[in-house]
């Protein structure tokens, strides 16, 4: 806000120093015509009502300019507050706040353009599906802030694993999915194994009364068989609780 305060505009500037270099040049011509005469000149009680009014108003001219200099950096103020505003809440309406990544929204509006771009261009794209293993318990045992900072370090390492050019995004409590383009045949076991083994890393250098674990899920999409957002999610879901009851049984 500070910062809003204090700016100036070039235009704003422009336009107050038009103002008084106007008045300036008359001045200056004005003297250079008249000499030490020229104040004389200025309030001449002979003069014309349209002269002394001409006066006015050249001693106005810089007064008046340095006004519309205030008004219009108030008003390009104003406008980039507004578009600073409209920044923060297109921001805060697709990102989730806790981990930095997108949230449900945000996931939904980028995979949406990312399935058309792949049908057009017959690519086949990778949808991960990642929970976090008991996240209630350890909310309920060792405190919400224990929840979070586990959702937060899981953003951490999934970051690692997947590209900025694809679409990562936290989409619900203990949530997470990925859109990855491009994908290889093996690439969900190059995943699994990397995921597998930056969690092995993550547990042994924390000295946590629990372990962070991970359930993950993947599903393909494959243009000659197009699937929307939603039927990729159900499947990686599934395909996810699949991989979990044959790792408990």
């Amino acid at each position: 806000m500070g910062k809003h305060n204090n700016m100036k505009s070039k235009l704003a500037i422009a336009i107050t120093l038009w103002g008084w270099l106007l008045f300036v040049v008359w001045l200056s011509y004005d003297y250079a015509e008249y000499q030490n005469r020229w104040i004389i000149h200025i309030f001449n009680p002979t003069y014309s009502y349209e002269v002394h009014s001409f006066h006015i108003l050249i001693f106005l001219v810089p007064f008046i300019y340095t006004s519309l200099g205030y008004l219009v950096n108030e008003r390009e103020k104003l406008l980039l507050k507004i578009k600073e505003s409209e920044k923060m809440y297109r921001t805060l309406s697709l990102y989730d706040e806790l981990t930095g990544l997108y949230n449900l929204r945000g996931f939904y509006i980028l995979a949406e353009q990312q399935l058309k771009k792949a049908l057009r261009s017959k690519n086949r794209m990778l949808l991960l599906f990642v929970d976090v293993d008991k996240l209630k318990w350890i909310n309920d045992n060792f405190g919400h802030q224990e929840g979070n900072t586990s959702l937060i370090d899981t953003a951490i390492i999934l970051k690692k694993q997947i590209r900025e050019s694809d679409i990562l995004a936290r989409i619900g409590g203990d949530e997470f999915v990925a859109l990855i383009d491009k994908t290889a045949d093996d690439l969900q076991e190059i995943l699994a194994k990397r995921l597998e083994e930056n969690i092995r890393i993550y547990n042994s250098k924390r000295t946590r009364n629990f372990k962070l674990s991970l359930s993950i899920g993947f599903a393909y999409y494959d243009p000659a068989t197009p699937s929307s957002i939603e039927e990729l999610l159900d499947h990686a879901d599934k395909v996810m609780y699949e991989r979990k009851e044959k790792e408990e049984s």
